[in-house]
């Protein structure tokens, strides 16, 4: 798992250096401790639980880094020292290594109850997605595991017990306790891939200029909707748009603005429809808006709402657009609907452009 954080580490994901290093002190950590009774203490045990701590606050981070939450790291940094001071504290002067492992274990319990309401408190469609549950139920066993061996030692204080006990409980717990971290990474591998995957969909089907979708995904999307409105009989209009004198934008105020022109009208129309889901950039100046459900007569009164908000002539870099508009007939193709659209948009240029033109109705057989 740590040679795949490695490789996702290049793709720029929040959190992957943190789970990283965090897998790195727990390898460190666990060496330390077979070392008990070899090392001096100060590293066995000072160190080793200094280390293992360390550990998952360092994947706690390293999920805040990746939902892009701020990172408290003076308060990370104060819990893991006070956890450590009195560790060291009860080593030195109580001969309680039960008391000492309730304390280590309700400091992991926190912990990992901090990384649960983490992944809990997500937006709802990251939180639902099977990575976040995944990691979200590793978190919850964890702390629960922690909680009970907390409780079960902390009961125990005065009992004549090693970490390294050969009881069948503590066995149990100083298993699951050494595969936490993994079972955790496991998760965090997970959604660093899925962040992997979303990221590259997300690329391919938006336009890298405007973030509006691209010529492919608009026509996916359109045939969808074309299949949809086929079975049901329900209305679909588009609206085909473009920039009125680009060239002469680029040719007087240079292609840095006209890319500028580009990006705002796609956040104007996001304003304007009140969803960019359908509206997308075809190829340099050109735009469209697919409506699902819309009749012509609303897609007119969308149409006239859409041309308002783009009429950009009373400051800074002005431009206007041009509006081809056309609804769905019984029996049309997409490719049918979008050429009439087309050729509604260069009636509205030839008509003097900063319009709106409905195309013609298609000529039935016979």
């Amino acid at each position: 798992m740590l040679l795949v954080l490695r490789s996702l580490s290049r793709h720029g994901i929040g959190g992957v250096r943190a789970w990283s290093r965090a897998n790195g002190l727990a390898i460190a950590a666990l060496l330390l401790y077979v070392g008990r009774g070899t090392l001096p203490d100060l590293l066995s045990i000072e160190a080793a639980n200094l280390l293992f701590l360390g550990a998952p606050v360092l994947m706690y981070a390293g999920f805040l880094q990746h939902l892009g939450r701020p990172l408290p790291a003076r308060v990370l940094c104060a819990g893991v020292g006070v956890s450590t001071g009195l560790l060291a504290l009860l080593h030195y002067t109580s001969g309680s290594v039960a008391l000492r492992i309730a304390l280590s274990s309700a400091s992991h319990a926190a912990v990992y109850a901090a990384i649960l309401h983490c992944l809990v408190r997500c937006p709802r469609p990251v939180r639902t997605a099977y990575p976040q549950r995944f990691s979200a139920g590793v978190a919850l066993a964890l702390m629960t595991i922690h909680g009970a061996r907390s409780l079960i030692y902390a009961a125990h204080y005065d009992a004549s017990v090693t970490i390294f006990d050969h009881s069948a409980l503590n066995l149990v717990f100083f298993s699951l306790g050494t595969l936490a971290l993994p079972a955790l990474t496991l998760g965090a591998v997970m959604m660093a891939n899925d962040a992997v995957i979303r990221r590259t969909t997300w690329a391919a089907e938006h336009d890298y200029l405007t973030g509006a979708w691209s010529r492919r995904a608009f026509f996916n999307l359109g045939e969808r909707e074309h299949e949809r409105a086929q079975r049901s009989g329900n209305p679909l209009s588009v609206l085909v748009f473009d920039v009125d004198h680009f060239k002469s934008i680029n040719d007087t105020h240079g292609h840095a603005a006209g890319d500028q022109v580009l990006a705002d009208i796609v956040l104007r129309t996001e304003t304007a429809i009140r969803s960019l889901d359908a509206c997308a950039r075809l190829g340099g100046e050109e735009f469209a808006v697919l409506l699902p459900d819309t009749v012509l007569d609303t897609a007119r009164l969308v149409a006239g709402r859409l041309l308002a908000a783009l009429d950009q002539s009373d400051g800074g870099v002005r431009y206007t657009v041009s509006i081809g508009l056309a609804s769905l007939e019984a029996g049309e193709s997409l490719a049918a609907l979008l050429k009439r659209a087309d050729a509604a948009l260069y009636a509205a240029k030839a008509g003097g452009r900063n319009r709106v033109c409905e195309a013609d109705r298609p000529l039935m057989p016979g």
